[in-house]
């Protein structure tokens, strides 16, 4: 399977996922736990982002984006579908809190704006390979520096 089959495949699995997490984490956030919730979402941006990192930087910004907009736009739809069935069981079973529009604006736009980190932990593992890389490539440059920095030649 060549990079840009993985970064479609990827970007589908990821896609559809936040699908599903998005909207139950909505729902965690409004009757379990504001941070639990939110952080179902931010785990879910993080693994998209560290499975994309080991692609190259084109296909990998074709599936991030891919997936990162289409996500929005799935996860709105999942929860037009997730909402009615868990406030209906939460309703038989329990008590349901509903947010008000503001709380619930505020569930979405962070839950977006985590979506979109991918993209930092993309960066952010693709610079820090190319540290570690740099810095084994050029070991014996930084060992032989540490070394004469420590010498007693000075004038």
């Amino acid at each position: 399977m060549n990079d840009s089959e993985k970064s479609m495949k990827y970007f589908i699995i990821f896609a559809l996922g936040a699908a599903v997490v998005l909207p139950v984490g909505g729902e965690v956030f409004a009757n379990i736990s504001h941070g639990f919730g939110i952080g179902m979402v931010a785990v879910w941006a993080v693994l998209a982002g560290v499975k994309f990192s080991s692609l190259p930087f084109r296909n990998a910004m074709l599936g991030v984006s891919a997936y990162v907009f289409s996500a929005v736009v799935l996860s709105l739809i999942g929860y037009v579908v997730i909402h009615p069935a868990v406030k209906s069981w939460l309703e038989a079973n329990s008590t349901y809190f509903e947010l008000s529009l503001v709380e619930l604006a505020g569930y979405w736009a962070k839950a977006f704006a985590l979506l979109a980190c991918s993209y930092l932990i993309y960066f952010g593992r693709l610079g820090f390979r190319a540290a570690v890389g740099k810095f084994e490539k050029n070991s014996s440059e930084t060992s032989a520096a540490i070394e004469n920095a420590f010498e007693d030649d000075e004038p």
